[in-house]
């Protein structure tokens, strides 16, 4: 799972954390007497103070005299200016700790909750008085909430296993909700539909705000719930066993789990950076925002057809690639999964979550087996291996069929199934090619997973894939028949095609038997694919998720037919028209020009490539553009041949080149040749230049006509001109 703690501080013992509603301030009142003022953006300690050594367990912002309030354990509630941090008053509330604050929605008023069993209502307009106490409870009052519906009712819980909603107009209890039979720690509205309290038991309560009726009771926490935090999504609830736990309030059911490192935490709230803060033994945690988990598991049913499961929190649906507009949703879970794994045949899902393994029927999701363990891999229809401790153990009819211990193995982390015979363990210091026995084949350190075609291995790490053959490499060996430098996001194959998503799109390579060529096929580009799409599996097409969408791209088999006979080595003595330019491309990407050259028809892709070829005298056998002659004239001259270049030169676009290579070839024809086009052209100055470099001294005088230089020109060759005119 990812770390998901954006920062921690340690401190004493922390019994409450409220947030400002308006502003990202986050208050934090401690059991040592000391409370702090924190900005929730930063992670930055603003202010601090204390009332002595007397525990604080309650503290609330009341921000529209901007101001705060603190509950402690001599009874007195002590009212604070925010931006000072100076005592505005206190007040004797209570003969026992106050455990908790509520303040009204819209009146001035504050609730104070103790242990000397009562609640009371104040007025904090008018400093802080005394409106109401109401009486009822019979044990310590741990919590209250103000209903955001109307501007009467106040929710507590106590000790005493009641929730009493009272009428703060008249100070009598309206109801008493009954039926948990545990103390009770905590209880919020959750929006104007459902009341959430939490208790000893570790369940989370839910009831209909209305009716005042259970709804249901749902496992949250391993012992108590000590708080429950309302945001737009649903409520956090936090409990002694360390878990900040998101729940969605239409199914009621845990979407994250996430250790929040303080040991047992007493207090939660959100921050305005849509995250959480919550307060525990050991000091404060600041927690990322809480995203959604998608979990995705793959089969092929047949040559055609296969299965998906997606886990997206804890929802469970199913489609079939025959339908996949058709989604099944399976089952809801009550607990948020680390890894799902669909059986060979589609009939069982294995759902992990907190090194628990559970196995369910698909058909009516009834569970098989619940047993210890993790990274569960299907060894057949009712067959499966999984890592418990320091072993594998291996189930059939999911009964515990052999233990296989891993002497050479230090803890492993995770476990895949590569094919029938091999799986992939990774550890924290290696990672090891396994037998189904437990036997290691070879060491692979880094590589994040691993695909065998016949006698090929395909090693995937985080930036580079890696081919070769069996026998080929070990722990002491590290060359490679082919390596592809690239990021790699995941993978997908069919055979000896791989396909592989990395930078935004799918590309593909194929998996041959060695040649004396001895040819490294290039990656041919596919699809694309955002960087936050994944590959499924790859049936007839290559089976896609992005964006929460589930699609197939499509592969032309055929193509991918001639494509292997090329890297083969065995080049297709036909290929189909439509083939051909893809071919070609792919010939080009491997090298293979020749071919290539053979298969190619076009005039203009068969000058490319006699280009390539390096065959420039071919080139310009076919060449028939000015543009091409250009650039065979450059290449020429690149290839120290003047001559060739020169005549590519006269049929190109620059008369300039022409003039030059003319020159270096001392042809004073081509040179006047050139300097009578350069003219035409428009080019005086280059035509100047070959003229009389060419000592065509009449058509210098032309491009001199009309200028100062005309008769100084005139006169300095006058014989030459009367010699060009005789002739």
């Amino acid at each position: 799972m990812e770390e998901r703690i954006a920062g921690r501080f340690e401190k004493a013992r922390v019994k409450h954390v409220t947030a400002h509603k308006k502003e990202p301030l986050a208050l934090v009142a401690m059991y040592n007497g000391e409370f702090e003022l924190w900005n929730t953006a930063s992670m930055l300690l603003i202010k601090s103070g204390s009332i002595g050594e007397i525990p604080i367990r309650a503290a609330a912002f009341i921000e529209d005299c901007e101001c705060f309030v603190l509950g402690s354990d001599d009874g007195m509630i002590r009212l604070y200016c925010i931006d000072t941090f100076k005592i505005k008053c206190k007040v004797q509330a209570h003969s026992d700790f106050i455990r908790y604050i509520a303040v009204h929605p819209v009146l001035p008023y504050i609730a104070t909750c103790s242990d000397d069993m009562q609640v009371k209502i104040w007025d904090y307009s008018k400093e802080i008085s005394l409106i109401k106490t109401l009486t009822g409870h019979t044990h310590f009052v741990m919590s209250g909430d103000f209903s955001p519906q109307d501007n009467k009712t106040l929710l507590t819980c106590s000790l005493d296993h009641n929730i009493i909603a009272w009428n703060i107009e008249t100070g009598n209890a309206a109801k008493i909700l009954k039926g948990t039979k545990v103390p009770l720690n905590t209880v919020k509205y959750i929006k104007d539909k459902y009341i959430i309290s939490g208790g000893d038991d570790g369940k989370i309560n839910v009831w209909d705000s209305s009716t005042y009726n259970l709804v249901t009771s749902v496992a949250g926490h391993i012992g108590p719930v000590t708080a429950i935090h309302c945001t737009n999504r649903g409520f956090i609830s936090t409990g002694e066993d360390g878990i900040v736990r998101e729940w969605d309030k239409k199914r009621f059911r845990p979407e994250t789990a996430t250790p929040g490192k303080v040991q047992r935490i007493w207090s939660v709230c959100s921050t305005h950076t849509g995250g959480a803060l919550v307060g525990g033994d050991e000091g404060i945690s600041f927690i990322k925002q809480m995203q959604s988990t998608t979990l995705t598991t793959f089969i092929r049913t047949s040559k055609a057809e296969g299965r998906i499961v997606i886990a997206e929190n804890t929802q469970v649906k199913q489609i079939k690639t025959a339908n996949p507009s058709a989604q099944k949703v399976i089952t809801t879970l009550s607990f948020l999964p680390d890894r799902i794994a669909l059986s060979e045949t589609g009939r069982y899902l294995c759902v992990e979550s907190d090194n628990m393994v559970y196995v369910y029927t698909v058909l009516g999701f009834l569970l098989q087996v619940s047993v210890p363990g993790h990274s569960l891999v299907w060894t057949g229809p009712e067959e499966f291996l999984m890592v418990y401790k320091d072993a594998l153990v291996r189930y059939c009819d999911f009964e515990i069929d052999q233990k296989i211990d891993l002497p050479e193995i230090d803890a492993v982390k995770s476990m895949v199934k590569v094919n029938n015979d091999e799986l992939l363990l990774k550890t924290e210091s290696m990672h090891y090619l396994i037998s189904m026995s437990g036997e290691v084949i070879m060491e692979v350190p880094d590589v994040q997973g691993v695909y065998k075609y016949k006698d090929v291995y395909v090693m995937f790490y985080k930036n580079r894939v890696e081919i070769f053959r069996e026998g080929e490499k070990d722990s002491n060996n590290k060359s490679a028949q082919c390596v592809y430098e690239f990021k790699i996001s995941g993978w997908g194959a069919r055979d000896n095609v791989i396909f592989i998503h990395t930078g935004g799109k799918i590309v593909y390579v194929l998996i041959t038997q060695p040649t004396k060529t001895n040819l490294k096929m290039q990656p041919v580009s596919f699809m694309s694919l955002s960087t936050t799409g994944e590959i499924l599996g790859v049936l007839d097409g290559v089976w896609c998720m992005d964006g929460g969408n589930v699609f197939e791209y499509e592969v032309d088999w055929e193509l991918v037919k001639y494509q292997n006979m090329i890297v083969s080595g065995s080049m297709p003595e036909k290929i189909p028209n439509k083939y051909v330019k893809e071919c070609i491309h792919f010939l080009v990407g491997m090298n293979m020009l020749e071919e290539a050259y053979k298969l190619a028809d076009d005039p203009d892709e068969k000058f490319e490539l006699l280009i390539k070829l390096g065959r420039l005298n071919d080139a310009m056998k076919i060449s028939d553009t000015e543009a091409k002659y250009s650039r065979l004239s450059t290449l020429f001259v690149q290839a120290g041949k003047v001559s060739e270049a020169l005549a590519c030169a006269k049929k190109g676009l620059s008369v300039e080149n022409e003039i030059l290579l003319a020159s270096l070839s001392n042809s004073v024809k081509d040179i006047g040749h050139a300097a009578e086009k350069a003219y035409d052209q428009g080019k005086s100055l280059a035509a100047l230049a070959a003229g009389y470099r060419s000592e065509n001294y009449k058509l210098c005088l032309d491009i001199l006509k009309g200028t100062e230089f005309e008769s100084l020109f005139a006169q300095t060759h006058a014989k030459h001109l009367e010699k060009q005119e005789t002739h």
